[in-house]
This record gives C-alpha cells, sequence and structure tokens, in this order.
C-alpha cells in the first residue's frame, strides 16, 4: 500500500475517533446538564394525588426535571431565576387564559401546553399564542410532542466536528463551511416579527411577479412560528 493512501486512511480514522469521543462527551452532558424542564401549573395539583403522580411519571419519561405548581407568582418567580436555557410549560386551560399574556415573551419558555378537560372550551383563545403547542386533554400526547422537543434540542446542541488534529480552517472546503454558517443562522438565530416582514418584503421586491407566489410569501409571514426554522428552509414553496 502506498505511503500516501495510507496516510489518508489513519486522517480518517483520527477524524472518525475524534468525531465520536465529541458526540459521547456530548450526550453525556445532555445527560447530566439540566438545559430544558417542564414546569405544570394547575390549581387543582396534588402530589399525594395517584393521578397527577402517574402524570408526572410519564413526563419524567421525557424529561427527569419536572417541577409542580399551583401559585402563579410562584411559578413566574422560578422560570425567571432558573438556570435552565429551555422551559416546556404545561398549564391549565382556566389558568392558561390569565397566565399565558404574562409569560409568553419570557425567553426561556420554548413551549406552552394546555392540559385540560374540555378541548373546546380553549381552543379559541389560544391562536393568537404562538409558543402554545396545542389544547390536550391526554397527557400521553403531550409527551410526544416533548419528545419530539427533546429530541430536537439534543440535535441542534451536539456538537459535531469531523476535522482531524492540526487542520487549519482555511484548509477546509468551502462547502463545509457554508454549511456550518447555515446551521448556524437556522438553529441559533431568534428572528423578530421586524425580520421576517424586512424578509418578507425584500423577497417580494426582488423575485415576485405574480400573485400566487406573493401569497405564498405572505403565508411565510402569517405562519413562520407554526413551523421549525429547518422546514422553511428545505419547503419548495419558494
Amino acid at each position: 500500500m502506498a505511503n500516501g493512501e495510507l496516510g489518508d486512511i489513519n486522517t480518517m480514522e483520527q477524524a472518525t475517533v475524534l468525531s465520536k469521543q465529541v458526540i459521547e462527551h456530548n450526550y453525556a452532558d445532555v445527560e447530566q446538564s439540566q438545559d430544558i424542564l417542564i414546569v405544570w401549573l394547575d390549581s387543582s395539583i396534588h402530589n399525594n394525588n395517584p393521578d397527577c403522580q402517574n402524570t408526572i411519571k410519564q413526563l419524567q419519561q421525557v424529561v427527569t426535571d419536572v417541577h409542580t405548581f399551583t401559585d402563579n407568582d410562584q411559578c413566574i418567580e422560578f422560570i425567571l431565576n432558573t438556570i435552565a436555557t429551555k422551559v416546556c410549560m404545561i398549564v391549565s386551560g382556566s389558568v392558561g387564559q390569565d397566565i399565558v399574556p404574562c409569560i409568553h415573551d419570557i425567553s426561556k419558555i420554548d413551549s406552552i401546553f394546555i392540559f385540560c378537560g374540555n378541548k373546546n372550551q380553549h381552543e379559541q383563545w389560544v391562536k393568537p399564542w404562538f409558543k402554545i403547542k396545542g389544547v390536550f386533554i391526554d397527557i400521553t400526547h403531550i409527551c410526544q410532542q416533548l419528545q419530539q422537543i427533546t429530541r430536537q434540542y439534543e440535535h441542534n446542541t451536539m456538537p459535531m466536528s469531523f476535522m482531524a488534529s492540526g487542520k487549519r480552517l482555511d484548509q477546509l472546503d468551502p462547502s463545509f463551511m457554508y454549511t456550518q454558517i447555515i446551521k448556524e443562522i437556522l438553529l441559533t438565530i431568534t428572528f423578530e416579527d421586524k425580520h421576517i416582514k424586512e424578509f418578507v418584503n425584500y423577497y417580494s421586491d426582488s423575485f415576485v411577479d405574480n400573485e400566487i407566489d406573493r401569497k405564498k410569501v405572505k403565508q411565510l409571514e402569517h405562519e413562520y412560528y407554526q413551523k421549525t426554522p429547518i422546514w422553511w428552509y428545505t419547503t419548495e414553496r419558494f
């Protein structure tokens, strides 16, 4: 075997080993850290109640860190002071209608689930609040949504490197660098309403030449927060 080919194999093996080490280390960090937690707010929660205990157990199968509250102020204070970077909140319908306007803009709150016994009663008032993922009468469906959130979070926070030790950044393939930049934009930058409007206006003026495409672009403006950035980036609408 030629020395050049042997060197290439050794380099690939080093990169593979390094990548595995990074991934394994990151999974350990995810399991040990408390970057994501669940907050359940309901005035009728009783920790000694078998139904409440069962609900908490189901939630802990998804996220081990579950905190329950019956008092609105104590709940908000906890969220503001927690070191967690992502809070998934579960609230009853009656409590949610009063507290959601107060907490919706808290950056740590990633998603809100309305957990109640009468779905029809609360489906209308939740519509303006994009962080609300839905109205649920079954904790199983909430757990399914939480599993998707935690998987996406772990994926987004997993640093992966395929560079061999000593590799210079200016020797990387440009396509690799562009991919990293796109990933940074899509997964770490929080876009506000003004950013979406600026993009829609620019895109409409520069690329849209018919009413059908204009409606598609407007759909992005109105429905952006209902999908993930990756979904919009990969959609064939534009």
